[in-house]
């Protein structure tokens, strides 16, 4: 995860699993043996069998998909919402005094089966985007060094921006780095369609990553590193030690005029779900804030948080 520049720039060596860590150490720290410190927790393996035992306050269930969350009885009186989740194969389903719906706006309106109408028709005016990032190991930058960059945009062919990938000190013996160092470069490639509406931008855009093979943007990234860079000395079969794609099909909230605050005297549809819980269940996610990044993601937790310990469980 890289975000931003100057004191608001975080890099972890496993993008945002560092964030998750951290946050697992504090909660069961068992799970991550050794001292909190960044490079202990971001570099030691997991305990996952510490994750889940039995009689410690948190338990974190890896493996498992949520596919139902509905109250017992009436929302407005219920004591539990039952979750019915999947695992190895096999549907489990638990009792919870409440819930935290912290998944994407395209899972919790599916998930949640006695969510009210307006919630629903709330999280129908959610709309998300798909993004390809590509994490291409070079065994040199020279050609970026040439002309005195490090990234930058561009405006045609595959993809818009590209830059060397920073990384924290403790993650090699290797504290400094030079234009013949063997690098990672990050490149983001968004799918818009000028001209559709928000929804086909996003269902076209996931369509066309999802359905493009690993052997063709390998080619169209070649192309592209040549096209931009051939003239300062890159060489894509020399200089490319490897490359990984991860293609995230909802990876930006799209937010629509009202969204934030409204229109045509309606109420905006984040405010329905965040204004407060919906009996025992709490809704959250950076869908919520319109800002997709972890701070957004904390935040609106916090919240939703806040509101079943002041409502739900005080009820």
């Amino acid at each position: 995860m890289n975000r931003g520049v100057g004191t608001h720039s975080h890099s972890f060596p496993g993008g945002n699993d560092g964030i998750a860590r951290h946050m697992a150490k504090t909660l069961v720290p068992h799970a991550i043996p050794g001292p909190r410190t960044l490079a202990n927790v971001c570099l030691s393996r997991i305990n996952f069998a510490a994750l889940d035992r039995p009689g410690q306050p948190t338990r974190i269930r890896a493996g498992s998909t949520a596919v139902g969350v509905k109250h017992e009885g009436d929302a407005a009186n219920s004591a539990f919402v039952s979750v019915t989740y999947t695992r190895g194969g096999k549907l489990y389903r638990l009792k919870a005094r409440a819930v935290v719906m912290a998944g994407g706006s395209w899972t919790t309106k599916h998930i949640v089966l006695d969510l009210p109408v307006a919630h629903r028709e709330a999280y129908g005016q959610f709309y998300r985007s798909p993004c390809l990032i590509a994490n291409i190991a070079l065994r040199n930058w020279r050609f970026l060094y040439k002309l005195g960059i490090s990234g930058g945009y561009w405006f045609e062919g595959l993809g818009c921006f590209a830059a060397v990938r920073k990384q924290p000190t403790f993650s090699t013996p290797v504290k400094t780095i030079g234009p013949d160092s063997p690098v990672v470069l990050t490149m983001k490639v968004l799918f818009c369609h000028p001209g559709l509406s928000i929804q086909e931008q996003g269902d076209r855009g996931r369509a066309e990553m999802l359905d493009t093979t690993f052997r063709q943007y390998e080619l169209q990234l070649r192309e592209q590193l040549t096209e931009m860079f051939g003239a300062s000395g890159f060489e894509a079969r020399r200089d490319i030690a490897g490359i990984i794609l991860n293609r995230w099909g909802h990876a930006y909230g799209s937010p629509q005029p009202g969204f934030f605050f409204g229109k045509n005297g309606q109420s905006a549809p984040r405010d329905i779900l965040r204004q407060s819980s919906f009996g025992r269940i709490a809704f959250a996610n950076t869908d919520l804030s319109g800002d997709p990044n972890h701070q957004t993601a904390i935040t609106e937790a916090e919240r939703a948080a806040g509101q079943l310990l002041d409502e739900a469980l005080r009820a």
